[in-house]
């Protein structure tokens, strides 16, 4: 089994393992879907359950013109199975919570060894940009969106909906859906009905990311910086502008999450059916990497 480490329930463990503190994630130790695991004196883990196939072929099939969204076809290129989940409860360690997404399993170092990029998609997940196991290292491909008015960068691994999945190029995890329920996630905003035109820098959504221009640009809630209100389990929210908002040319590029509450308030954007933007039951494994320029 091939993992990554990227958040940790335990302060003490984040600064001894070079992890983000993510203190929530203690409300997910005793969830159906969070695996249990041992750790040895050498950090090495044993787990109970969760397998992944990587060896579907990701699809997507936008849908027709003008509405891409949603896409006619989605078929994730990774697929947990019941047991799968990348919230780990460690039990010999406190019930310390980690979040380790895998990224490839049951399979050897020589058919994983992607130094120079060009990986094998059937054997890792599709967020890899190269992988090389001979220094334990990989090399992911980074998400864009905005927080706080400013443009955030962070990773993708696993969705309870396989729609997302694709659209995230990671890996569809069903079984993740109770963390819904805990209280251990951040709120994100997804455009469905942006500006489209892959030069318009107010660009933004659904559409315009199934139509080729460029990711959707979504918007993390409430996050100013890494906290200890932080998580990167996500609960995916759609919001959609109304026709009288295009219609109006009040349709602009969003970069905070204040925005979406305070134009969702107003009726400027709904949930798609109708009705104030809010959870559609939609869950993202998306740890931050930090804020950029650009």
């Amino acid at each position: 089994m091939w993992f990554v480490l990227t958040d940790v329930s335990d302060f003490a463990t984040s600064r001894k393992m070079g992890l983000t503190w993510a203190p929530s994630l203690s409300k997910a130790k005793d969830l159906a879907s969070t695996r249990a695991a041992q750790m040895d004196e050498s950090n090495d883990f044993t787990f109970k359950a969760g397998r992944v196939d990587f060896s579907p072929v990701q699809t997507l099939t936008a849908g027709e013109t003008p509405n891409f969204f949603p896409p006619r076809l989605a078929r994730a290129g990774s697929v947990g199975d019941a047991h799968y989940s990348p919230l780990v409860r460690v039990t010999n360690r406190d019930d310390i919570v980690f979040n380790a997404p895998m990224i490839a399993f049951n399979v050897g170092p020589e058919k994983l060894s992607f130094c120079g990029g060009n990986p094998d998609y059937s054997v890792v997940t599709d967020s890899v940009a190269n992988i090389c196991p001979d220094n334990g290292t990989v090399d992911l491909k980074l998400r864009f969106g905005f927080a706080d008015g400013k443009h955030l960068r962070y990773l993708s691994f696993d969705a309870n909906s396989e729609e997302s999945a694709v659209l995230e190029a990671s890996t569809f995890a069903p079984a993740e859906s109770d963390v819904l329920q805990s209280g251990a996630t951040e709120i994100i905003y997804t455009i469905v009905n942006g500006r489209t035109g892959q030069n318009d820098p107010e660009r933004q959504g659904l559409n315009s990311a199934l139509s080729g221009e460029g990711p959707s640009l979504d918007i993390l809630a409430n996050f100013k910086e890494i906290s200890a209100g932080y998580s990167p389990m996500w609960d995916v929210q759609l919001a959609e502008w109304t026709k009288e908002a295009i219609e109006k040319n009040q349709r602009k590029l969003i970069t905070d999450g204040d925005d979406v509450t305070a134009k969702s308030e107003t009726g400027l954007l709904v949930s798609p059916g109708g009705g104030p933007v809010r959870t559609i039951g939609n869950l993202v494994n998306c740890p931050v990497v930090g804020f950029t320029n650009e």
